[in-house]
């Protein structure tokens, strides 16, 4: 019987990010379909391409690092820096074009998936965490590669490989086709 943190493991790897992938390939379509380029443009486009840095990079650090001080604090500034994005993402397409049920009901998700999944990182790393809130830094700031890899064999490999064909070159698509449009209308 697995227990409870195993599970919680898996749920993360097999539930949360590939649901986030699936969410915001959806919103990609979204943004194509009420041709997001005629539109808010560029400006958003290039709010969607930081979100995903914003998520992809301290996702990065958590498979890849040791959980230090110094991990979790870029962690917890990244994920506050995607909600102020958001927020101004939202602002700025909101009379500018369409914002479908559909989209509305992803944005929901890719929402609350970056906040659930640093919610589990902190309960999994409690104690770095606390060390964090308490400002208990000194030597704990270190970035170093893990000794055991994240997951089963090739899962990385899968999920890179899936967000490359449904987030990276979907938003550089994007971005390329909202820059093309706004300099053949200028």
């Amino acid at each position: 019987m697995p227990t409870v943190e195993e599970l919680v493991y898996n749920m993360i790897l097999f539930v949360f990010l590939p649901l986030w992938l699936v969410c915001g390939g959806i919103d990609y379509l979204c943004h194509r379909r009420t041709r997001i380029e005629e539109n808010s443009g560029v400006k958003e486009s290039i709010q969607h391409c930081l979100m995903g840095l914003q998520v992809g990079i301290p996702m990065f650090l958590v498979i890849y690092l040791e959980v230090t001080v110094g991990v979790l604090l870029v962690c917890v500034i990244f994920f506050i820096w995607h909600e102020i994005t958001a927020h101004r993402d939202l602002v700025l397409a909101e009379g500018q074009r369409v914002i479908s049920v559909w989209e509305q009901h992803v944005h929901g998700y890719l929402g609350t998936i970056p906040f659930f999944l640093l919610m589990l990182v902190l309960a999994f790393n409690w104690t770095t965490f606390l060390d964090l809130l308490q400002f208990n830094w000194v030597g704990k700031m270190s970035f170093s590669f893990r000794r055991d890899p994240v997951g089963p064999n090739n899962y990385m490999l899968w999920y890179a490989s899936s967000m490359m064909f449904v987030a990276i070159i979907p938003y550089t698509e994007e971005l390329i086709r909202c820059i093309r449009y706004a300099n053949k209308n200028r």
